[in-house]
């Protein structure tokens, strides 16, 4: 009867999935599993609202990265908003996280390079 009992398996996490998109080493897989995710995160972190979504996690970079953040074109900030949010960052430590990416921006070479490389990579 062991055979009935469901196999648990982990996941992996969302950034991990989120790195491979970057640096170009993504599968078909990998996407699907990403997107799944985070129409996952939407639906259960934010009832769906993809709108409200980005602009909070827009709202919550900008806090974090100051006064470079709010110098950001709109097109780097969305970039970044859209590669954040699809990151699933947990609604109740936003704040926290936006503060890790802008962090991480930095030691990758900037916000505005990041931005540039999302844009390539979303095409």
């Amino acid at each position: 009867m062991a055979n009935d009992v469901p196999m648990v398996t982990e996941r992996e996490p969302q950034s991990a999935l989120v790195s491979r998109f970057l640096s170009g080493l993504a599968t078909e897989e990998d996407f699907a599993t990403a997107k799944a995710n985070f129409q996952r995160w939407l639906r259960d972190q934010w009832d769906g609202d993809a709108e409200l979504a980005s602009a909070t996690c827009a709202r919550a970079l900008v806090e974090a990265g100051g006064k470079k953040w709010q110098a950001l074109p709109e097109r780097d900030l969305s970039a970044h908003a859209w590669l954040f949010s699809f990151a699933c960052p947990r609604r109740d430590d936003l704040r926290g996280q936006a503060k890790k990416w802008v962090r991480a921006a930095r030691r990758m070479g900037g916000a505005p390079l990041i931005a540039q490389l999302v844009r390539f990579r979303r095409g």
